[in-house]
């Protein structure tokens, strides 16, 4: 079944992942109300300058397809190219599209999926880094990415510690390259107010905007739609742990480094579930660790009848809550 096509037949498996994210596009644009209320995103600075919510929803329905193929790309070309995973499979591809979908039938592009677009090429040359004598560029690149990714959602400013810890597993202490990656991370920041300043009178505005969106604690609201999906994927989140503890986290020196990364963002990125309730999936914050890690897990599995288990129970638990999304439950 579908688990072995996503660990060995890459023409395939990019054939599934496309049917997957146009066919569940394709039900979107048809079933999706196009009458939904505007929400506000001012405090996501330039999502609301580029993308905004006063678009037709047909265009906010293409380019929601075109972020979550792109990102799909992206995560799985991490995942890839920087060894994390210790066979080439197209499971974390699978697993962001579907979180992706749980969270995007509607027409308004969730701010999360556009910043992911950043956060993968920060983490990307955070990674890249690992045993190079010279990575000064690759640190203010990796700066760069994760402060634009901040203005695309603002919350992930809670992910900015991950920059820091990356370096510390990675990397022996060295002060011009932690000099550089905070130079980085200021550098979008830095841009931002300068213009601010040369067009209008209050050019720190922005201070305000990340104070306010990170200083409401809120208590996450779970549907009765979505407790299905959400322990599924809790418990597979589980078994990779168990599966990292007990097999050990790769068989190479970076790819356990990378592992231990993924689950510092994760911890950084619950804390995100906290400051603003997600109008669809709880976990959608965790969108990139979880997609690698239990994609990872899956492909680890030997016994395909158990993979193939998992996946069904996975895309079980993502029917529902998208059949509810469109309003057919």
């Amino acid at each position: 079944m579908i688990a072995g096509l996503l660990k060995s037949n890459i023409q395939l498996s990019i054939i599934t992942l496309l049917v997957l994210c146009f066919g569940a596009w394709g039900c979107s644009f048809a079933f999706v109300n196009t009458s939904v209320e505007a929400i506000n995103y001012k405090e996501h600075i330039l999502y609301y300058y580029f993308i905004g919510t006063n678009a037709s929803p047909i265009f906010n329905q293409i380019i929601g397809l075109l972020i979550i193929l792109i990102g799909g790309f992206f995560i799985n070309f991490l995942a890839i190219e920087q060894e994390i995973t210790s066979k080439t499979n197209y499971f974390p591809a699978f697993f962001y599209i579907l979180f992706a979908f749980s969270a995007s039938t509607k027409n308004i592009i969730e701010p999360i999926l556009v910043a992911n677009l950043f956060i993968l090429p920060s983490l990307y040359f955070l990674i890249n880094s690992y045993r190079q004598d010279y990575a000064l560029s690759e640190f203010f690149k990796a700066g760069v990415f994760m402060g634009l990714a901040s203005f695309f959602c603002i919350h992930y400013i809670v992910v900015f510690p991950l920059s820091l810890f990356a370096l510390i597993i990675l990397r022996p202490f060295n002060w011009r390259e932690w000099t550089i990656l905070l130079i980085g991370i200021l550098t979008p920041l830095y841009i931002y107010v300068s213009i601010c300043y040369l067009a209008t009178d209050d050019a720190f505005t922005v201070f305000s905007m990340m104070r306010e969106a990170t200083s409401t604690i809120q208590k996450p609201i779970l549907s009765e739609y979505y407790i299905g999906f959400v322990f599924i994927i809790i418990l597979g989140f589980v078994f990779a742990l168990l599966h990292y503890f007990s097999k050990g986290f790769g068989g190479k020196v970076k790819t356990q480094k990378t592992k231990y990364i993924l689950l510092w963002m994760f911890a950084l990125c619950l804390l995100m579930m906290f400051f603003e309730q997600m109008s669809d999936m709880i976990l959608l914050p965790c969108i990139v660790p979880l997609s690698i890690i239990i994609g990872d897990y899956i492909a680890e599995i030997k016994q395909i009848k158990i993979a193939n288990t998992l996946l069904v129970l996975f895309f079980g638990g993502f029917v529902v809550i998208y059949l509810h999304a469109l309003g057919m439950i």
